[in-house]
């Protein structure tokens, strides 16, 4: 009996220690939770800047660690708001329609270029955010256009296309000139197939535009 008398008491006595330590944690939690939304956002701003600054840290410092223990490489780099990454490029869909060109120059105003896409992971990525933002339209504008010479494509920075995505099944591209007789000189990506097709520069679409992400400081 006293045995079991000891055993219990130890148990309880664990127990409550146990129970004490919690308290402790949790008390401090309570104690700085904020009393109204505004000092909560502010809260929650404060900590979130503070999990950024150690996300910077810990990235450089793991990529100047890889270098030296030859591990995997990552790119410690970041994008805009609103703009996602796809390795060490950031992209944006803007759904306003405009031409080509006004495209190009919105694109230019927002510190990049219209889209270069070169990857299959740059075009699921792209499938990705269409489908989250939804909308009417899935044909958006990229950098692609043979506006100079007639079936020669040119990247807006002046690069030849290398790795083309037309969409065969229309036997894209095909240089229509049911849109005027200037035919079709620039290029749209039907984000959900992931194709290309060529259509007049005139026409009015959303864009994608592309930016270099910038390094973690």
């Amino acid at each position: 009996m006293r045995n079991l008398i000891n055993t219990k008491g130890a148990l309880g006595l664990r127990s409550h220690i146990v129970l004490c330590a919690l308290i402790g944690l949790l008390l401090p939690e309570v104690f700085a939770r904020p009393g109204s939304p505004e000092e909560e956002l502010s809260h929650v701003k404060l900590r979130l800047s503070s999990l950024e600054n150690r996300y910077r840290h810990l990235c450089n410092q793991y990529a100047n660690l890889a270098t030296n223990c030859s591990g995997p490489e990552i790119k410690c780099t970041e994008c805009p708001a609103w703009w996602f990454q796809v390795g060490d490029q950031c992209f944006h869909l803007s759904t306003d329609r405009q031409d080509w060109a006004n495209s190009t120059k919105n694109c230019t105003e927002m510190g990049g270029h219209l889209a270069i896409l070169t990857t299959r992971e740059q075009h699921e990525a792209v499938e990705k955010e269409s489908r989250s933002i939804g909308g009417f339209y899935t044909d958006y504008w990229i950098g692609l256009t043979d506006s100079e010479t007639e079936g020669d494509w040119k990247w807006v920075d002046n690069s030849e296309l290398k790795t083309p995505f037309w969409n065969a099944l229309k036997s894209e591209p095909d240089n229509n000139l049911s849109g005027g007789p200037e035919g079709e000189d620039c290029v749209v990506v039907d984000s959900y197939s992931q194709s290309w097709f060529d259509v007049p520069c005139s026409f009015l679409y959303p864009r994608i535009c592309q930016m270099d992400a910038t390094p973690l400081s």
